[in-house]
């Protein structure tokens, strides 16, 4: 049984061919827009006309902003640390201060700089694996205390700046906390 409707076959392919290049072009006009300027969060003054208008005064011209777009900056920063896992998920003051003061000694070389988004990666091992729930909480746990142990560096502490991940690399020793550093472009 045929299913020729009498049509030839390239005018019922032209239709499709026809509605493809639409959609291309379509997301090409709508991948080359421009994005608006956002608007300036700090306007310059500017003069209103008076009645009587000064000769003496001549206004200088606004300066110009050639300053780069802020964002992250692209290259990140790692720093690493090794700790006991299980005593700093407990809380335990003496690992919460080895925590700190590793952290302060890995941070030195970026002194003067904010990070302004970190991600921790954290390996527990358990019988030679990795344990990912116990690996979660030791990098959420670092995560945590990154802003008490450099209060000047690391943002205040949220899951929406300062994340902990397992990592699962192979590898890794267990207890060590990768910290991934962002900052903002300067």
């Amino acid at each position: 049984m045929s299913r020729n409707s009498g049509r030839p076959a390239g005018t019922y392919l032209a239709g499709w061919l026809f509605a493809d290049l639409l959609l291309v072009i379509v997301l090409v006009v709508l991948g080359s827009e421009m994005p608006a300027a956002a608007p300036d969060p700090h306007p310059t003054p500017t003069d209103t006309p008076t009645a009587t208008a000064d000769p003496s005064r001549n206004p200088s011209p606004a300066p110009s902003d050639t300053s780069r777009p802020g964002g992250l900056d692209p290259v990140t920063v790692s720093v690493g640390i090794r700790l006991d896992a299980d005593a700093l998920i407990a809380g335990r003051p003496s690992e919460t201060a080895e925590l700190a003061r590793q952290v302060n000694e890995e941070i030195k070389p970026y002194a003067g700089r904010t990070a302004a988004f970190v991600m921790v990666f954290g390996t527990v091992r358990s019988g030679g694996a990795v344990d990912t729930g116990r690996s979660d909480a030791y990098a959420t746990a670092v995560a945590r205390q990154l802003p008490q142990a450099a209060p000047r560096f690391f943002p205040p502490y949220s899951e929406k700046i300062i994340r902990g991940y397992h990592d699962s690399g192979a590898g890794i020793a267990s207890g060590t906390a990768r910290i991934e550093l962002f900052f903002l472009l300067s």
